[in-house]
């Protein structure tokens, strides 16, 4: 699913071609001699006999590194915007017509499944102190959350799975009042918040692949801690959703 380093080109980069103009004096009386060519080593860097000399290097050259590195990044903002959005429309049971990494979006169905069974009251009691009803198709509260969750520092797969979570009953309340939209609204606002704050997070954890790794075993209750009765005490949605995964 997930691109290693390899880039489609054999150098790992796209040549810029650069083009010497020489003027020549009609004037001049003198005929025009060519410089004696020495002959070098076949397998040096010209690798033709130096009748072709290396091209100047030009700033719209780009490493190896930052090519990459862009295909890296385009991968993961891909493979994240497609599976939250599927995955969202699954759980609300919206039609959509493609097809996702199998793997990570059982794996995803499984985990915020066990999450909404052992949560359910926590999750619904934040949901209704929302007041939904008053934002219409206005999900930004979305990116607030996920701030809040996220604001100790401590990035993790228990509290990725617990936004899911989060936005997925969101997801659900929404659908069932006629607001279909949001189902999309939300995963973008998830998609956006997880592609820009824990990117680099995400990268250094094998991204979604990391995920399934993570959840590989059936029972996450090692991951995720049953904490409702402490949920009341909590101020914030973030920090409530936090708890949840302590």
């Amino acid at each position: 699913m997930f691109p290693g380093s390899k880039v489609s080109n054999d150098n790992g980069f796209w040549p810029c071609i650069g083009i010497t103009a020489l003027n020549v004096s009609s004037r001049s009386s003198k005929p025009l001699v060519m410089p004696e060519l020495k002959t070098q080593n076949p397998f040096t860097r010209n690798g033709l006999q130096g009748l072709v000399p290396s091209s100047p290097e030009s700033d719209c050259e780009k490493t190896p590194d930052e090519y990459t590195s862009n295909r890296i990044y385009d991968a993961l903002e891909m493979d994240t915007r497609e599976i939250i959005d599927i995955f969202l429309k699954n759980f609300t049971g919206l039609p959509h017509s493609k097809r996702g990494n199998k793997q990570v979006l059982e794996t995803m169905n499984r985990v915020v499944e066990s999450l909404v069974v052992k949560h359910e009251l926590a999750y619904k009691g934040m949901i209704a102190r929302l007041n939904l009803e008053q934002k219409g198709e206005d999900v930004s509260f979305v990116k607030t959350v996920a701030t809040e969750l996220f604001s100790d520092g401590i990035s993790n797969w228990g509290r990725i799975a617990s936004l899911l979570t989060f936005g997925a009953m969101v997801c659900k309340h929404q659908k069932d009042k006629g607001l279909s939209n949001c189902v999309s609204l939300v995963g973008k606002e998830i998609s956006n918040y997880l592609l820009t704050a824990q990117r680099d997070w995400l990268l250094k954890n094998k991204a979604w692949d990391g995920f399934v790794d993570f959840f590989r075993v059936p029972d996450t209750e090692g991951a995720v801690r049953n904490a409702l009765m402490a949920i009341g005490s909590v101020a914030t949605f973030g920090a409530a959703l936090a708890y949840l995964i302590r």
